[in-house]
């Protein structure tokens, strides 16, 4: 029997989602709780990889019982177990076929920023850059950049990839404000690859503090050959907001 949840997370203390040896992630410790609860090894899928300090909102994973229990009771043991920076927001039984990663259409992330007041961080979901003059305007026009189809071999680390390396980026949302000096952009795409949209935030903020122009910006997404860009976003601004699917075949 198959099992959905949606799990909550803050990255800072784990080295991403993925399981890793002799490290500590989030699918680490989530099956350690369950396979403790449940009496049997829990093995879960995730939605995707997430980089070491990247937090989530609302992150879709899947499992696997050989018996069924009731899933009410089983989430509320469950939360009292995790570690305090993770949580569950719901498990449900679904049909086998259902695949987190790739069963879903959308995913959307969400990058949080202050280029003013360290003092105005409220959360440990945010990045602050330090005191920059910083142009909104023309931060804005280095995120449009990035829309539409494009080859991001430059915008990630990844040596090869079995999809290519041309993505999608459906709409990037930008939201700020310019008083407090904090802001966010909202990224929304089929899939991201390994680092990719910190690479993005980090050329489009430097463009946005004056230290690299737009036009150098659309040369180092269109460049060949390849060379990656080496300015990366800090992860602690990162969070998986949703993954969206056409429809969720629940029991």
């Amino acid at each position: 029997m198959k099992v959905l949840g949606f799990l909550s997370f803050l990255g800072g203390a784990y080295y991403g989602f993925q399981r890793q040896k002799g490290k500590q992630t989030v699918q680490g410790s989530v099956e350690a709780v369950l396979s403790s609860l449940l009496n049997e090894d829990i093995a879960i899928k995730g939605a995707g990889r997430t980089d070491a300090g990247v937090s989530a909102v609302s992150y879709p994973f899947a499992f696997c019982l050989s018996r069924k229990v009731d899933l009410k009771r089983l989430l509320s043991y469950f939360n009292r177990r995790l570690p305090k920076d993770i949580s569950c927001s719901s498990l449900a039984y679904v049909d086998d076929s259902f695949d987190p990663r790739h069963s879903s259409y959308l995913k959307v992330y969400r990058y949080r920023f202050s280029v003013k007041d360290k003092l105005s961080l409220d959360s440990g979901v945010e990045a602050y850059l330090g005191d920059y003059a910083f142009d909104w305007a023309e931060f804005g026009k280095a995120l449009d950049v990035f829309l539409g189809v494009h080859d991001f071999s430059n915008f990630t680390c990844k040596k090869e990839d079995v999809d290519g390396f041309v993505r999608d980026i459906k709409s990037i949302q930008l939201s700020f404000d310019g008083k407090s000096g904090r802001g966010e952009a909202v990224f929304s795409a089929s899939g991201f690859m390994t680092y990719q949209i910190r690479l993005m935030m980090g050329y489009a903020l430097r463009v946005g503090m004056g230290k690299s122009s737009l036009e150098e910006l659309k040369r180092a997404l269109e460049r060949k050959p390849r060379l990656v860009t080496h300015y990366k976003a800090p992860a602690c601004g990162l969070s998986l907001l949703e993954v969206k699917y056409e429809a969720i075949p629940y029991l």
